[in-house]
């Protein structure tokens, strides 16, 4: 199940299961989901303003916020911006570096 992400619809059933005093572990079973996902939903994407109450849409825009984030480690961003540019475009244009 490596990379699957949840579903606006998988996020509306957990807010209203967890609204309905539902546990996790009962909210996975129902989704057939592993228990450490539902964990990880709630625990990443329950805004603090919110006052730890969960709400879909506001974790479903958490969630896209986050995978549209580049991650600082990776390589491609520690590299000088010319260059990133050179290979953005070279990999739109379908130019090879292969010879």
């Amino acid at each position: 199940m490596q990379g699957k992400h949840l579903t606006q619809k998988e996020r509306f059933y957990i807010e209203k299961r967890r609204g309905e005093g539902v546990n996790q572990a009962t909210i996975a079973r129902e989704l057939a989901l592993p228990r450490s996902t539902i964990s990880r939903e709630l625990r990443r994407n329950t805004d603090p303003t919110f006052n730890g109450v969960y709400c879909c849409r506001r974790a479903d825009t958490l969630a896209r916020e986050r995978r549209h984030k580049p991650l600082p480690n990776n390589a491609f961003y520690q590299l000088e911006p010319h260059i990133q540019n050179f290979i953005r475009q070279a990999l739109c244009s379908g130019i090879g570096f292969v010879e």
